[in-house]
């Protein structure tokens, strides 16, 4: 059963209404030409021991269940269908590396609420907020499981993230984050000039507000550890790119096939966990909105330079505006910035953006560091996310016998670990109050037309540029 508040238009093979399934897709044949495509300078997966050398497919083989995309759904999702199902064989299939992927390319929050929540959207609608909250706290509160239990070495903290000011501006954009946070009942602490640099060692902030709920965590790690400590009826393969796809159908019964360029898997149910990359398997092809987020990562610092630095070993720090530079220090003496959004059709994050976007990313670290300005980036990379112009993401069937979760808005950790394990107990008839909360929830609303689209995420994003600063 698949439940959303509305139909959006152009999408004939999909209906939306309480009961139905999607039957469009059944019985196609897709070419899958919107592929992952990773450079090796993402600093987290970079600074991890080589992994292990993948298992990918190879000859023909079947399983129960299949799902595409070892992000956070795709993991969450894998491994609560081998825990209600463990007779059944499963195979969770990864395009990239695990960790080099989408997923280990983050900043590393899992976050309880939005970065850029105004006080306007709160106080017009205090319950939606909650529920939001409620969803996320939930996925944190799955991982820190899965992390606690699985002794998964990622560096977990539950240490909450620190809203932080540098202008008049920003300031105003904090108090009214404050506000927003009165309306809901959330709890938080404010923080001031001194104090800010007590912890952070420079003093280029000048208030800031400590939510205390947030997850901070090593994100390549993180999904390293998660696929290797899978149920044993779970199968994980890696460096394994879906070439193309032939959708199951009913009448007659047939399974899914996926044909990869060293082998064939096929199942009767398949799961697609692949975020921006759904429009290459034919689906939301004109609801997603995929972009590239930057990063850059500097070497080591020498104890000279952390002496000279000052402040805790370990921090995180979100823009007080929503196109503002994320701050993490890390206890291994390194500094991540993370800034920029880019546009990508392909979700591609390889050059030629890379180089002016670094250029940026310097100028926001000299300008939070300025004792450190000879310090070099070692890693700069970028990584993709899908959102949708409502805010709403994936969920349910998509197809015969076939289900997605996708486009967690920016809050994957948290957003796509809940959807993820929620969506192996729709698929097995599970229910609860959050899963009934989550069926009940929308569909991605369609996309302007191109270039209408592509020209309004761009001068969207130029235009929150200019509005940001010296918070960048």
């Amino acid at each position: 059963m698949s439940i959303a508040k509305s139909i959006p238009a152009g999408i004939p093979e999909m209906a939306f209404a309480r009961g139905q399934t999607f039957n469009g897709v059944a019985g196609r044949t897709v070419d899958i030409k919107l592929l992952p495509n990773y450079d090796n300078r993402n600093g987290w997966h970079e600074i991890l021991p080589e992994p292990a050398t993948p298992n990918m497919v190879a000859g023909t083989l079947d399983f129960d269940y299949v799902v595409v995309g070892a992000g956070y759904g795709g993991l969450a999702c894998a491994r609560r269908l081998a825990e209600l199902a463990p007779q059944s064989s499963i195979a969770l299939v990864e395009a990239d590396r695990i960790g080099n992927n989408a997923a280990g390319r983050s900043s590393g929050f899992a976050i309880d609420h939005a970065h850029n929540l105004r006080a306007k959207s709160f106080a017009e609608d205090p319950a939606s907020a909650k529920k939001a909250i409620a969803f996320n706290r939930a996925g944190l509160d799955e991982l820190e499981r899965l992390v606690t239990e699985n002794q998964i070495d990622c560096d977990l903290r539950r240490q909450g993230k620190i809203h932080a000011a540098c202008t008049d501006k920003g300031a105003e954009m904090l108090a009214g984050f404050a506000q927003s946070l009165d309306a809901i009942d959330e709890d938080y602490t404010r923080m001031g000039a001194s104090e800010l640099k007590d912890r952070f060692g420079t003093d280029f902030y000048h208030t800031g507000i400590l939510c205390p709920h947030s997850i901070t965590v090593q994100p390549a790690a993180l999904v390293r550890g998660l696929a290797d400590s899978m149920p044993a009826n779970v199968t994980v393969y890696e460096s394994s790119p879906v070439r193309s796809i032939t959708y199951a159908r009913n009448s007659p019964a047939t399974s899914h096939r996926l044909v990869t360029s060293s082998g064939t898997v096929t199942t009767p149910n398949l799961i697609l966990a692949v975020n921006g990359f759904a429009a290459g398997w034919g689906l939301y092809t004109k609801h997603l909105i995929p972009l590239i987020t930057w990063g850059s990562m500097t070497r080591e610092l020498t104890d000279k330079e952390v002496s000279r630095l000052g402040g805790l070993d370990n921090y995180a720090i979100i823009p007080a505006h929503p196109a503002g530079t994320t701050v993490r220090r890390l206890p291994t003496n390194r500094i991540l910035i993370r800034n920029q959004y880019t546009l990508s059709k392909d979700n591609t994050a390889l050059e030629p953006a890379l180089g002016k976007i670094v250029k940026v990313h310097r100028q926001s670290f000299e300008n939070r560091y300025p004792m450190l300005t000879d310090v070099p980036f070692e890693y700069s990379w970028g990584g993709p996310l899908s959102l949708s112009r409502n805010g709403e993401g994936v969920f349910g069937d998509v197809g015969e016998r076939l289900w997605a979760t996708m486009a967690y808005q920016g809050v994957g950790l948290a957003r796509g670990t809940i959807s993820g394990k929620l969506l192996a107990e729709h698929i097995l008839g599970e229910d609860s109050n959050l899963l009934t909360e989550m069926r009940a929830k929308g569909r991605p609303s369609r996309n302007f037309p191109d270039p209408f689209n592509s020209w309004g995420i761009r001068a969207n994003a130029w235009a929150r540029r200019r509005t940001a600063g010296l918070e960048e």
